[in-house]
């Protein structure tokens, strides 16, 4: 079974990165403006015995751990920042920042991340080196793109990548992975049906933009229903609706703004999805006697595990968790996941450590979230386990 964090680094030093996380909760940042995070991760791995600490993309943060022995570099993704959501978890390391709060875990992943890169820098049981990556962005901002477009893998020459999340509807223990899907693409489209503003009373004089918007919803909504294969999973939901105002309720208005959210984890199908968003759209302009304008946007692609590495982590994580406790058929999320540019520009795996005991139970991005500690020593146990197996030592 994995060790404490106290077994690993030693017991002032597990209370340290313990309260490193509690501080991140404190004081969390969004998006790609984490230049407090960013500081504090520099500091405190100034007191570690790292071989190099880079800035990547402003407020990214690269450490750089040598072997024993020369080889190849591997990649160890955490992610830092938070979410726009009020914390209400009343614990006494609670965000002090208005509307914002680490309810992804993400100060669990950077916790989890710097203490690894502690365990690493102590040991070095592998030959070659590993970069371990502080990212911001996770969470809508691509930060993981902007990292790789500043550069991440030419100054550091990673030839396999890997990442873990904190998963709390499984207990604490577990590790999640599999070869293929992890998690969905994501994509968002914004819609305006211009129509032509009148009186409500006299809708024959207007071009009416309300019809039209329910129409395409409808529609839209039936693109998995009716083109997509029942074998794939796919999801078009639209989430935002704004027309007209309250306080005038007689009239028509000019305009109808909508959103949709799609997730696919298959390539061909999210090209069929953007095509019938392309065709609906322009149908219902033409049939309603408006225009409807549409800006799709491709944000995030799936994240897809690496077969050979995936597999080659589960043999290295059973004899650490057990083998029961590597979970190799959880099904994959239809969330999203920045990991994704990282491991498609570098072969790469994604994991999920399980966060669930009887004091955490709430979900991922629900306002009573907290990163479970005990998870840290897991996140280091994986991470190092992979990282020796990938680069082992001559004898």
């Amino acid at each position: 079974m994995p060790r404490t964090l106290e077994a690993l680094l030693g017991r002032e030093d597990a209370e340290r990165i313990i309260e490193f996380r509690r501080d991140l909760h404190r004081h969390p940042e969004i998006g790609m403006d984490t230049a407090r995070t960013a500081e504090k991760l520099e500091a405190f791995l100034s007191t570690f015995p790292v071989d190099r600490v880079e800035r990547v993309e402003k407020n990214g943060v690269v450490a750089l751990i040598k072997g024993r022995a020369e080889g190849p570099m591997i990649g160890l993704r955490g992610d830092t920042d938070a979410l726009p959501i009020q914390d209400e978890t009343k614990n006494p390391w609670t965000s002090e920042v208005e509307k914002c709060a680490h309810l992804c875990g993400h100060d669990g992943h950077t916790a989890g991340a710097l203490a690894t890169a502690l365990y690493l820098s102590k040991h070095r049981n592998f030959a070659g080196s590993v970069a371990v990556i502080f990212q911001p962005g996770e969470e809508g901002w691509a930060g993981a793109d902007l990292m790789i477009k500043d550069g991440l893998f030419k100054r550091f020459l990673c030839k396999e990548v890997y990442a873990i999340h904190g998963d709390p509807s499984h207990d604490i223990g577990t590790i999640l992975l599999q070869p293929g899907p992890m998690t969905a693409s994501v994509d968002i489209a914004y819609m305006t049906v211009e129509g032509r503003g009148g009186h409500g009373a006299r809708p024959q004089e207007a071009i009416d933009p309300m019809p039209a918007a329910a129409e395409l919803i409808l529609t839209l909504q039936t693109i998995v229903s009716r083109r997509v294969d029942p074998n794939d999973s796919a999801v078009v939901s639209c989430c935002y609706v704004h027309a007209g105002d309250p306080l005038a309720p007689t009239v028509i208005p000019q305009r109808v703004e909508l959103s949709a959210t799609i997730r696919t984890f298959d390539g061909k199908v999210r090209d069929l999805i953007e095509k019938r968003f392309n065709e609906i759209t322009s149908g219902i302009g033409t049939t309603f006697g408006g225009v409807v304008k549409l800006d799709y946007q491709r944000r995030y692609p799936p994240q897809i595990n690496d077969e050979k590495l995936s597999l080659a982590a589960i043999d290295a994580l059973k004899p650490v968790f057990g083998a029961g406790n590597v979970i190799t058929n959880a099904r994959p999320s239809m969330g999203g996941e920045d990991f994704a540019f990282m491991s498609e520009a570098v072969p790469g795996v994604y994991m999920k450590v399980g966060l669930r005991d009887e004091g955490h139970q709430a979900a991922l991005h629900n306002p009573g979230f907290d990163f479970n500690d005990l998870a840290l020593a897991n996140s280091v146990e994986a991470f190092r386990a992979i990282v020796e197996a990938r680069l082992p030592l001559k004898d």
